[in-house]
């Protein structure tokens, strides 16, 4: 959905008339899934529960604080800077709830006439794609979430991160050769496999 129709719905919010509360339902809807994703991406091992919690508070901060929305940004980006916001605020209160679990967040997608050994194949090549993104510094892995899942522009993560544009250059640059670096690591591990392990590095090998 485009920003224009983001503007629009959260200009009804803010008005506080009869169609405010279904304007917000709708950004609910539009924008909720995007700050999961995002709050997800950075507390990795968090349950959904736990990521749902800052879903919810930062919703809420949109609702109220929808007259204060400056139009200089896009709506998606000024909602992803609450929800900045309100992860770092959770992570201040219980620094226990960044932890690594790989089996909850390697869920495998393959199609239905796929074969066993082919299913087990892509959830390992899922399972290392998520640990060398968990490998990446936080700030990196942030840009590339915001740039190639989220689909923002360079200086829309540069306002969300505060940060001058070629910072984030940089950090996307660093992340993508440090990911191609990982999982080269990956491949040559697993073409050693032979076939009784998977192929992956021991538990304290760095990327």
């Amino acid at each position: 959905m485009s920003d224009p129709y983001h503007r629009t719905l959260l200009q009804q919010v803010a008005s506080r008339n009869a169609a405010s509360e279904a304007s917000m339902a709708q950004l609910y809807h539009a924008l909720s899934g995007p700050v999961f994703a995002f709050v997800r991406q950075r507390l990795y091992g968090a349950d959904d529960h736990a990521v749902g919690e800052i879903v919810v508070e930062t919703m809420y901060e949109v609702w109220l604080a929808a007259d204060r929305f400056g139009s200089q940004s896009q709506v998606k980006t000024w909602v992803l800077g609450i929800a900045r916001h309100k992860l770092l605020d959770a992570v201040r209160r219980d620094r226990k709830t960044q932890h690594e679990d790989i089996d909850d967040h390697a869920e495998l997608l393959v199609d239905d006439s796929a074969d066993l050994m082919t299913q087990l194949v892509e959830k390992q090549r899922a399972e290392w794609l998520e640990q060398c993104m968990q490998r990446l510094p936080a700030d990196q892995r942030e840009s590339l979430h915001l740039m190639f899942v989220e689909g923002l522009d360079v200086a829309a993560i540069a306002e969300l991160q505060d940060c001058p544009g070629g910072t984030v250059k940089t950090r996307v640059f660093h992340a993508k050769r440090k990911l191609k670096d990982c999982l080269a690591k990956w491949l040559r591990a697993d073409g050693d496999s032979d076939g009784n392990g998977h192929g992956k590095l021991p538990l304290g090998a760095r990327a």
